[in-house]
């Protein structure tokens, strides 16, 4: 056994103090993991609303995101009205479609579109995954997303 090892074993005050690094470092990533992504507000990411897209829909956009290293994009959306946004996920030969607010030539249309197997929930986050075919979608870009029911323009993507 090493001096240290024994140092540790008998002086309490060490190990006390190793705990409690130990938990603080427990801590601190719980908090980068959970907190960084639930507090949107405060790292300047801002998605606009459209009270016609939201009053037809029954959703409210709330991010687009680009994941799968850049493969695929992300729409998060809230359910306001259960029974339009129900009527809005069933609807799955008719997805929106995004373009891009920089070139509007190419167009992102094809998804996955997850069907929930039980009933939607005011508040509740659901989202579409979209293919970024060719690359059309880059973070920090913004898109316009056109659900043929209304448009929401502007949109940032993380």
């Amino acid at each position: 056994m090493t001096s240290r090892m024994a140092a540790l074993r008998t002086n309490p005050w060490v190990f006390r103090v190793l705990l409690v690094v130990l938990a603080l470092a427990f801590v601190s990533s719980l908090a980068l993991r959970f907190g960084a992504s639930s507090a949107t507000a405060g790292n300047g990411y801002r998605v606009p609303q459209s009270a016609r897209l939201e009053a037809l829909t029954g959703i409210r956009i709330s991010q687009a995101a680009l994941v799968g290293d850049g493969g695929l994009i992300e729409l998060r959306y809230t359910v306001l009205d259960t029974q339009k946004a129900t009527r809005f996920q069933n609807d799955t030969k008719h997805p929106p479609v995004i373009y891009n607010e920089r070139d509007r030539s190419n167009a992102v249309y094809r998804t996955a579109l997850m069907k929930q197997g039980h009933d939607l929930r005011p508040g509740q986050s659901y989202f579409i995954l979209y293919e970024n075919n060719h690359g059309v979608v880059h973070r920090g870009d913004t898109v316009e997303i056109d659900s043929g029911d209304g448009k929401l323009t502007s949109v940032p993507v993380r």
